[in-house]
């Protein structure tokens, strides 16, 4: 793992969006993976410049790692993921939405299949989650040895009681920890103080489903990018050797 500590979360968008460039760059088709959030807004903001209408860039596929599909009286609408990420990159950067694979209902058992017939996932950006979880692999209720796979939401709730109920999203599918794994590229990026305690967990804690994001420190590329509020809590005499 490496880890990189930039003074603000516009030091840490550009180091970020160099890699994410720089990936996207290659003489090949190549296969991003994005995440939504709060995290990545001033990411994409700078991104999209660079990346709208550029012909260089217009064969890039993009995947989506999760998504929580309606069901019910909004059954065919699209999912929150989808709609977050049209509002934060797709839209503004025009990218088309044939050119955008989301796991579905009909779809999710053969996902990891379909993007390794693709050639891969070339890089992926992820958050970390309040609670140590990343994509949708949440406390207590991650199967560890998984690819993606489809969660029952009142499985979840039971064992994460704070979470909201959805009656309408009865399943979250997402990629699971094996699907990471064969990721190329893993990228992790951590903005602000409210994230510094759990930031500090993740590095320090063993592996275990009570902090799912913990397995993410056995891939073999993994780069955590942070800024210095989200890095206040460590001691850096202890991570000199990340």
């Amino acid at each position: 793992m490496k880890l990189i500590i930039e003074e603000n979360e516009q030091k840490m968008s550009e180091s970020t969006m160099q890699i994410l460039l720089g990936a996207m760059m290659q003489d090949k088709r190549v296969n991003i993976s994005l995440t939504a959030g709060n995290s990545p807004k001033m990411l994409y903001q700078m991104m999209i410049p660079y990346v709208k209408d550029q012909e260089k860039f217009k064969d890039i596929q993009y995947y989506l790692f999760d998504e929580a599909p309606y069901f019910g009286e909004k059954k065919g609408e699209p999912g929150p993921n989808w709609v977050e990420m049209q509002e934060l990159f797709f839209k503004e950067a025009h990218i088309p939405d044939d050119h955008i694979h989301i796991p579905v209902m009909e779809n999710w058992e053969t996902y990891d299949q379909e993007i390794r017939e693709a050639g891969g996932i070339d890089v992926m950006l992820i958050g970390l989650g309040w609670d140590g979880h990343f994509c949708s692999n949440c406390p207590r209720c991650t199967p560890m040895d998984s690819y993606t796979y489809a969660m029952d939401r009142k499985i979840k709730n039971a064992v994460n009681p704070t979470y909201p109920e959805r009656p309408l999203q009865p399943y979250s599918l997402t990629m699971g920890p094996k699907s990471l794994m064969r990721v190329k590229h893993l990228v992790m990026i951590v903005t602000g103080k409210e994230k510094a305690e759990i930031f500090k967990k993740f590095l320090d804690t063993p592996i275990t489903d009570e902090l799912p994001s913990t397995v993410l420190k056995l891939h073999p590329n993994f780069t955590v990018i942070c800024d210095k509020d989200a890095a206040s809590l460590l001691n850096m005499e202890d991570y000199k050797r990340l």
